[in-house]
């Protein structure tokens, strides 16, 4: 793709693949004329209501002016010769001291938006540079609650209410991963030549991912389907929302015309098309079921999801499926190799959950000869279960160690009526991740087990002293 058609989806795909961000203040120049020319090319929100960031994703470091104006209380933002990609859902946001987003491309080819804010906030900006993308980050912070009445919602003239829908913080109970067997029932998905159906392999997978993660401390799995039954797609996305999922994971075994194709993949939702014409057949393919077997969706949650993916938070559940799709593929290349080493992206129905980070997992191709052996052995099913774990487990580590620590020093100091709890090393595992798991020092874990190292073997059982 070139870079000057990059869309906001590619965007994140690149954000994500680099290593982090290297801060570049930008100091402006009073000759508007030697200004690069840009694109502005998406955004989102992070943050809480003391303390909220707005950051506005560009093709290039522009001129820009930010400033604040009173009566009412409002951020503008000028950015030189810049274009828009695509659109912002302008309109009410209900992210306190955010009220609302509106903006419009100026005589003199330049682009302004103006923040609405609920109450008076100290504003700062910065722009950041990264692998030649950049991104304008505007923090807004308050010293007081917002106005009564300020977070109401009024939805707007024929259209679907504004949501906030970004990814919803770590609870206090468990980290939720609702895990999406796909195909079922009428529905076989892919059919090996040995007569191996999808529907079948990925059930067994998912039951294995869904063992572990409920042996780990803090995690619960809970499945869309747990037999051979159809689901409608937009029907498992309910199940996730109603069972407040941390995280989305649909499980597939995928299938080529070519009997010599094979490999892992990952896929994250992309609405502005796919990020190759392999990632746009398969999402064809995939959705298609629905209308063969007679499940057509209404047009009215057509047009609720279509206005809820407009919101800008939905950038924020990007980042964080990209994030969570690189951890789980860099785990898988270590069962097999991988059809591709980066994560891609398509419109699959099943991940259009716009507050959950989702992903689709291809396991490996059905329609080779050597990955339908290996999919129908237990053994290989278990190591694609255990590559898929670490990989969503890695990502609680890094978005939700709340819920990791919390569940994990109740586990150790309940078990037993307060005695130390025992835990089997598992594949993958290290004495460090263990240790964080179970909210223990390696040290700790060491003199328990009279340890003279780090290292364990795999079923070796481990007493896990509780963390006082």
């Amino acid at each position: 793709m070139q870079n000057s058609q990059l869309t906001r989806r590619s965007f994140l795909l690149k954000l994500g693949s680099t290593a982090g961000l290297l801060s570049s203040p930008l100091i402006l120049s009073g000759h508007l004329s030697a200004a690069p020319a840009g694109k502005l090319t998406g955004a989102k929100l992070s943050g809480t209501s003391s303390e909220l960031k707005v950051s506005f994703k560009l093709s290039a470091a522009v001129h820009h002016k930010v400033f604040t104006l009173k009566a009412p209380d409002r951020v503008v933002i000028d950015l030189m010769q810049t274009s828009m990609e695509g659109k912002l859902k302008q309109g009410k946001h209900h992210r306190p001291p955010l009220k609302a987003v509106r903006y419009a491309e100026r005589e003199g080819g330049f682009l302004r938006i103006v923040l609405d804010l609920v109450q008076q906030a100290t504003m700062s900006y910065r722009m950041v540079n990264s692998g030649g993308q950049h991104l304008l980050e505007i923090t807004l912070k308050t010293s007081g609650p917002a106005p009564a009445g300020a977070s109401k919602k009024a939805p707007a003239k024929n259209v679907a209410p504004a949501r906030n829908v970004s990814p919803k913080p770590s609870r206090p109970g468990n980290f939720i991963v609702v895990i999406d067997p796909g195909h079922g029932g009428r529905d076989p998905g892919a059919v090996g030549k040995r007569g191996t159906r999808e529907k079948d392999v990925v059930l067994s997978v998912s039951r294995k991912l869904k063992a572990r993660v409920d042996a780990a401390p803090g995690m619960q799995a809970i499945m869309t389907r747990s037999s051979d039954k159809y689901v409608p797609l937009r029907k498992r996305i309910e199940i996730a929302r109603k069972s407040k999922a941390d995280l989305f994971i649909s499980v597939h075994a995928d299938a080529n015309h070519s009997s010599s194709v094979q490999g892992s993949s990952v896929y994250i939702l992309s609405k502005n098309g796919a990020s190759s014409e392999a990632a746009r057949l398969l999402a064809k393919s995939e959705n298609s079921y629905e209308r063969k077997l007679g499940y057509v969706p209404t047009a009215s949650g057509n047009d609720k999801v279509a206005s809820i993916l407009m919101d800008l938070s939905q950038n924020e559940t990007l980042d964080r499926s990209l994030d969570l799709a690189n951890s789980t593929l860099k785990e898988l290349a270590r069962v097999s190799n991988p059809l591709r080493r980066r994560v891609e992206s398509a419109s699959f129905v099943v991940l259009k959950a716009p507050d959950i980070p989702s992903m689709l997992v291809e396991t490996a191709f059905i329609s080779n000869s050597r990955e339908e052996r290996r999919l129908r052995t237990a053994a290989y099913q278990q190591k694609l279960a255990d590559a898929m774990f670490s990989g969503v487990r890695r990502y609680q580590h890094a978005h939700a160690p709340n819920s990791v620590r919390r569940r994990a020093v109740a586990t150790a100091t309940e078990s037993r009526g307060g005695q130390m709890a025992k835990y089997i090393v598992r594949s993958g595992d290290s004495l460090s991740e263990i240790a964080d798991r179970h909210g223990v020092s390696v040290t700790d874990i060491k003199r328990a087990n009279r340890l003279n190292s780090t290292r364990i073997r795999i079923g070796q059982t481990l007493r896990i002293p509780a963390n006082t």
